[in-house]
């Protein structure tokens, strides 16, 4: 009835017109690169594929309005650990970004044309997902401390690179995407170079630290490429591990707040740019779209940006 799609268009931040629009070109769960795919909850994985289904739609729309970056990822064929360390060379090298330090992460992904956003509380049920559809989204899980978001959207950066049109989440890809994430922050000559400890019977924390610190990658991923590499023995790898479960260093770590944290910046400046330009009607976009400027924030995760714009307009 009338009635009840005007209630649901209340209460959904729509306008009823919005029921009438088809949905397009839908985003399959298939389609989107989920971490631990085996324990999402079904639901979770439903809601963010409606989610990316509908975010992917507005940047459609958005690329009639702006000039968004050309969309720039190389491609690879990915099926081993070397391949995808190989790949974290070459990536660095393409984009060139050199050999040392990445600042910022999510301005990596959007400078290739990537779209970084988070689904909010949604997104907090998952670890993080990805989806390469001409221009690729990279939703991330910002509960989480920052070298493991910046891991997350190399391990992301790997599956559009590497994994497009392969299925993921099984232990293989997921163990390609973690291995190119922790190459690509922090490449291998670089450990070796950086890790100084002079007592090879004891692990030197305070280089891990150093490391860490600089180059944005958490204390964990380092002791386990030394490991990997043979620069500590089995028995410390061991031992580091239990000390990090002692001090509760398993979901945050010390010197994790000198970390800058990374934020999107595309989605937003194009919000804004839109509003400077055009006032709260977007220039036609939330009429063409048939949702309200509440929806789009929600979508977007632009609250504390977009609505204050909105109000100094109103």
């Amino acid at each position: 009835t009338k009635e009840l799609i005007e209630a649901l268009a209340y209460e959904l931040d729509v306008e009823a017109n919005f029921f009438c629009y088809p949905i397009g070109n839908q985003v399959k769960e298939e389609e989107c690169h989920f971490r631990k795919l085996k324990t999402t909850l079904v639901s979770s994985r439903r809601e963010c594929a409606a989610r990316a289904t509908l975010l992917n739609k507005l940047v459609e729309t958005l690329e009639s309005y702006l000039d968004l970056p050309v969309v720039n990822f190389p491609q690879f064929e990915i099926s081993s650990l070397s391949e995808a360390e190989e790949a974290s060379v070459e990536c660095r090298k393409y984009w060139q970004l050199g050999d040392g330090p990445i600042k910022n992460m999510i301005r990596v992904a959007e400078n290739a044309g990537g779209v970084v956003s988070t689904f909010g509380e949604v997104s907090e049920k998952i670890d993080a997902l990805s989806l390469n559809r001409g221009r690729p989204l990279i939703i991330l899980n910002t509960t989480k401390n920052t070298p493991r978001i910046r891991m997350d959207i190399g391990h992301e950066i790997l599956h559009i690179i590497g994994h497009d049109g392969v299925e993921t989440g099984d232990r293989d890809t997921e163990a390609q995407a973690d291995h190119f994430a922790s190459h690509f922050l922090l490449p291998r000559a670089a450990l070796i170079r950086e890790y100084t400890s002079r007592d090879v019977r004891r692990i030197d924390w305070n280089s891990i630290y150093n490391i860490k610190v600089k180059w944005g990658i958490s204390a964990r991923a380092i002791v386990y490429r030394l490991n990997q590499y043979g620069m500590i023995t089995p028995s410390q790898y061991r031992t580091a591990n239990i000390h990090f479960s002692k001090t509760g260093q398993t979901k945050s770590e010390f010197h994790d707040d000198k970390i800058s944290l990374d934020l999107p910046e595309l989605l937003p400046s194009s919000l804004s740019l839109l509003i400077n330009e055009y006032g709260s009607s977007f220039g036609g976009l939330m009429k063409e779209l048939g949702i309200k400027p509440e929806f789009l924030v929600s979508l977007t995760q632009t609250e504390n940006l977009v609505l204050p714009m909105l109000k100094e307009l109103n």
